[in-house]
């Protein structure tokens, strides 16, 4: 099983909410896939999601409000 590098808690695989705070906005994608410490809720992307935020962020980068909420499946899936 796979180690929290915080804590050396055990990883799960869940849904996190992740924030990105950029210089003029902040932006939140809901239910992205991650590998989840069970013990302090860190969380880990795969390479293969990191890629997509990426890509999300990008696309948003150019149309940005103060503050975006995304639901990651709407988008990816």
């Amino acid at each position: 099983m796979k180690k929290c590098l915080m804590c050396k808690g055990d990883l799960e695989k869940g849904n996190v909410n992740h924030i990105v705070d950029l210089d003029n906005f902040i932006i939140i994608i809901k239910n992205v896939p991650g590998n989840v410490c069970k013990q302090c809720g860190e969380y880990y992307l795969e390479h293969k999601v990191a890629l997509e935020i990426e890509k999300i962020i990008d696309n948003y980068r150019e149309n940005a409000v103060e503050v975006i909420i995304i639901n990651y499946f709407d988008l990816v899936a």
